[in-house]
């Protein structure tokens, strides 16, 4: 059953995030941040809200024909309020360790070559974890004062308030979601995995 409201978010790309909203694509990868808890990405939640960053962002991690979408951030500032618009439930998880695995991912998502590849490069012991997801949108934006708690290199966030979900839409139809999702198994020749 899906919640009513969350106060917990998880950071994430200003455009992913889009995209994800829009049904362009249907995952994320994480590796961890320098503020995590010995630097490894933990899966905390299955239902989040995506909290937009900017920090990271340049046209060489997208796709030649995605990189009009950092015209819609490309004045944001969210060092005072947060804008909270997508929400996601995690589906399945799968641990990426071969770089073959990366590149067969190329056309399920809206970055270049070389983003995937970096996050998979870092640490390179510890594989990529790939978080399926299925993100709903929010119909109005929800403005969050950013708490300084909310601040530096850490993936997961507590919100200081609770967010409405109650009116939120999926990206996708169930139909639609489902024919993403097998190109994501074909691609990687895998079964469905639980969460």
């Amino acid at each position: 059953m899906t919640a009513q409201s969350t106060n917990v978010a998880l950071k994430e790309w200003a455009v992913t995030s889009a995209a994800l909203a829009q049904g362009d694509q249907i995952f994320i990868l994480r590796k961890g941040g320098i503020r995590e808890d010995g630097r490894h990405f933990k899966i905390e939640h299955d239902r989040f809200l995506l909290y937009p960053g900017l920090f990271h962002e340049g046209e060489i991690l997208l796709k030649a024909d995605q990189r009009h979408r950092l015209e819609s951030t490309s004045g944001d500032d969210y060092s005072q309020e947060i804008p909270l618009s997508v929400y996601c439930e995690l589906v399945e998880t799968h641990d990426i360790s071969e770089e073959s695995d990366v590149t067969a991912l190329h056309d399920l998502h809206i970055w270049s070559e070389e983003f995937p590849v970096k996050r998979f490069s870092w640490k390179p012991r510890h594989p990529l974890k790939l978080m399926v997801l299925r993100a709903y949108s929010l119909p109005s934006i929800h403005l969050s004062k950013v708490e300084d708690s909310y601040g530096g290199c850490k993936s997961w966030v507590d919100l200081k308030d609770n967010v409405d979900l109650s009116t939120m839409q999926p990206a996708l139809s169930d139909d639609q979601f489902a024919t993403e999702l097998d190109k994501l198994h074909k691609a990687l020749n895998l079964s469905p995995a639980t969460v």
